[in-house]
């Protein structure tokens, strides 16, 4: 009685607990609202000036985008005006040189597909024979400016009379184009023509259009109600992204950065140190202030979510505070009241649900442990695997246990199976792998505590040693005879290559660690067995083949002569064993002779795949694991390449007879692509474009081969001057003589013969 009585006196001073709660978190809201708001007014003063700083950051990306692009267009352009094919072209007649101009046309064909470039073509003009080159074909220069590219602005005269002056790079203004036919008018777009020469030469140009709008939306990222424009050095508009808005006067000569505002718009410009451009963006002022009104209206709507938001929660915590919290007193004080004790009462529901509950928490809980701790294994494999390969993903890091300071070495098992594998045990590579993987992890498991083993790639096998003891920390080659021995018996369906790591101390050598052991794998050499690898050995550069061997198989397999590329590459083949040569580097060679193969027959209009048995030979290269099946796929191989090529040689006509015979009796004499066709009683082109469809070899690259083999044999076998060498081989300077003999053999004239000498 008197502890009801004291209660009861009390309670006249206190308020309800729900009452409390909820005047407790709406004082909160009001004072996070009134920060919010004192907030916004302070900083609402500084929005203008941060648009404004925005527009100007725009503009400056929009400006820099603009720069380093036309610098790059530059480059490309160049490139072009200074490229060889060019040089030819501009020395004698273009239309003579047929083969030079679809060269040059290829070559533009294949680098307008460079969508980055944002070039809509490239034009090749020669003043003087009134020719024009572009990526579609050849013209004249009225038919490319009038039907092809029209622009009443850009005429063939405006064009004559630009290259008459002495700017070698100069962007004009840009203009809608179109295609013009009798039967339609196509817009091409807005275009920038670009014209690029030599300073000097008012004969040959280049003149690029570069898509305006195409670049301008790449490059720009335009405001509502915005207009983009670029000026000259001059003041001349060179592209506006409203054809109809004209720039103010009071913006001529601007440059540098900065903004002014003329009438009810900001004029942001920036000039741009590379080309001297000018890059302005008009903003209408009644954008500016549309952002801050929506940015107003916005707050004040969040400010208003906000509270209501806060209210409803607040109410809904504080009845689920409340609820519970009354009913559990009402419970202690109608036990007390009765004199029951506290902890007793189970015929009531309240505490037998409580109960139940907590019942099935604590045997969820078990379920929950027990779940984990089997997934823990998993759990630690993608965790150590994340830590290899150095993949950084966002959220807390998985815990992986593993000591700053343990001692640690990685094995890296590589698993390569052959094709018996294949033919014998079908459609069981995995599981056979899953197998190999667990008798990995006991061989290791057995020796080393806490060892783990998991598959890292479709072939690999890594295992995680720690190293507790100095006994585990011996000879990394040690205890392995035992695994060796037993993966030996599988040799025949596979090869194993066992990579083992020093021993590392530090977890921060994780990464650097399993680098190495991927080294190690590279390391294997020829053979069928298990190879246990625990030291990098550096390697010498291979110079196999040499430049005189690698001329001698390429000139043997264009001949289909396998007598002489047959036992070539069987003593290069040799060369590389005796080199010490790694595995990976037998197939490097072994697919650079297939390689180049492939090209001659290609070059030939022969095709591999009418021959080639057994599948691809890139596949059965996959197959040589040993010096001797290196060969004999070669041997075979070769064959048939050969054979390919002389019933390729033996469909010969007697143009192409006629002209072979020619060039090798009068190698030293003019042989231009007329004076042979003139021989023949035909046109220079049609004999070039015949020969290059008989032979795959253009005819001017015969005559140069021809013309260096025999050469090389001078060198080789006389005594003669190289510039007695030179005027027989039709070359009437040592210095061309020289440079074509280099870039053809590698070596000049001076080197081969001492080479050869030695």
């Amino acid at each position: 009685m008197k502890w009801t009585a004291r209660f009861r006196g009390t309670a006249k001073n206190q308020m309800s607990l729900f009452y409390t709660l909820f005047g407790s978190f709406i004082a909160i809201i009001v004072l996070l609202v009134s920060i919010n708001w004192i907030a916004f007014t302070f900083f609402r003063q500084n929005i203008r000036e941060e648009i404004i700083l925005n527009s100007s950051l725009n503009l400056n990306a929009t400006a820099a985008n603009y720069e380093k692009h036309i610098k790059l267009v530059r480059s490309f352009l160049l490139g072009y005006l200074f490229d060889n094919d060019t040089e030819i072209l501009k020395r004698g007649d273009p239309m003579r040189r047929y083969d030079v101009v679809v060269d040059v046309q290829k070559s533009l064909a294949h680098d307008l597909n460079n969508t980055s470039l944002y070039l809509d073509n490239i034009v090749y003009y020669f003043r003087g024979d009134d020719f024009i080159i572009d990526r579609d074909g050849t013209r004249d220069a009225d038919t490319m400016f009038s039907k092809f590219y029209y622009e009443p602005a850009y005429t063939a005269d405006f064009w004559k009379h630009e290259m008459d002056g002495e700017e070698s790079f100069k962007v004009y203004p840009a203009a809608s184009f179109a295609s013009v036919t009798p039967f339609e008018r196509k817009p091409l777009g807005t275009l920038l023509p670009i014209l690029v020469k030599n300073g000097y030469d008012r004969a040959f140009a280049i003149i690029a259009f570069l898509n305006g709008d195409r670049i301008y939306a790449a490059f720009h990222q335009a405001k509502p109600s915005s207009t983009f424009f670029i000026v000259d050095g001059g003041g001349q508009a060179l592209y506006s992204s409203d054809s109809h808005l004209a720039l103010p006067k009071a913006l001529a000569g601007k440059t540098g950065k900065g903004y002014v505002r003329i009438g009810d718009s900001y004029y942001f410009y920036r000039t741009g140190g590379e080309t001297g451009f000018t890059y302005v963006e008009k903003v209408p002022d009644k954008g500016l202030a549309a952002q801050l009104r929506r940015l107003n209206l916005i707050m004040l709507g969040l400010l208003a979510l906000s509270v209501l938001i806060g209210l409803a929660v607040s109410y809904w915590f504080s009845k689920r505070f409340h609820n519970p919290l009354a009913n559990m007193i009402r419970s202690v004080q109608s036990l007390r009241a009765v004199g029951v004790p506290a902890g007793e009462g189970s015929r009531i529901k309240e505490f037998n649900l409580l109960h139940d509950t907590l019942s099935d928490l604590s045997r969820s809980n078990r379920e929950y442990h027990e779940d984990l701790l089997a997934k823990n294994n998993l759990l630690q494999q993608f965790a150590y695997m994340k830590k290899l390969k150095k993949i950084h993903g966002g959220g807390e890091p998985l815990p992986v246990t593993f000591e700053s300071d343990a001692r640690y070495r990685l094995v890296l098992s590589q698993i390569e199976f052959k094709d018996r594998f294949a033919k014998e045990i079908a459609n069981a590579p995995q599981r056979a792998f899953n197998m190999y993987k667990e008798l990995i992890d006991a061989h290791f498991s057995s020796r080393y505590d806490d060892s783990l083993t998991f598959q890292l790639e479709k072939d690999q096998v890594l295992t995680i040693l720690f190293v507790k003891s100095e006994r585990g920390a011996g000879h990394r080659g040690e205890n392995m005879d035992e695994l060796v021995r037993m993966l030996g018996t599988d040799i025949p369906y596979c090869n194993f290559t066992i990579a083992i790591s020093p021993v590392r101390s530090h977890s921060a050598d994780f990464a650097e660690t399993y680098q190495d052991v991927l080294d190690l794998v590279k390391q294997r050499r020829l053979g069928e067995d298990v190879q246990v690898i625990g030291e990098w050995v550096p390697q010498p550069s291979l110079m196999i083949p040499a430049p005189s061997e690698e001329q001698e198989l390429t000139a043997n397999l264009q001949a289909g002569c396998d007598e002489v590329t047959v036992p070539l590459v069987n003593q290069l083949l040799d060369q590389l064993a005796r080199a010490g040569a790694l595995a990976y580097q037998f197939q490097d060679f072994a697919k650079d002779v297939v390689n180049r193969t492939i090209k001659i027959l290609y070059a030939q209009n022969i095709s591999f795949t009418a021959f080639a048995e057994g599948g691809s030979p890139y596949e059965q290269l996959k197959s040589c694991y040993t010096l001797e099946q290196y060969k004999t796929f070669f041997g075979r191989f070769l064959a048939k390449s050969a054979e390919a090529v002389r019933a390729k040689k033996s469909e010969t006509d007697i143009i192409t007879k006629f002209v072979m015979e020619y060039v090798e009796e009068r190698f030293g004499e003019d042989l231009s692509l007329d004076a042979i066709a003139g021989k023949l009683g035909i046109t220079g082109p049609y004999l070039s474009t015949y020969f290059k469809e008989k032979t795959g070899t253009n005819l001017s690259d015969y005559i140069l081969t021809v013309r260096i083999n025999k050469a090389s044999q001078m060198l080789r076998d006389t005594d003669l001057l190289i510039q007695e060498i030179a005027s027989l081989v039709g070359y009437y300077t040592v210095a061309s003589f020289n440079r074509v003999f280099k870039r053809y053999t590698g070596l000049t004239p001076s080197e081969f013969r001492r080479s050869h000498n030695r």
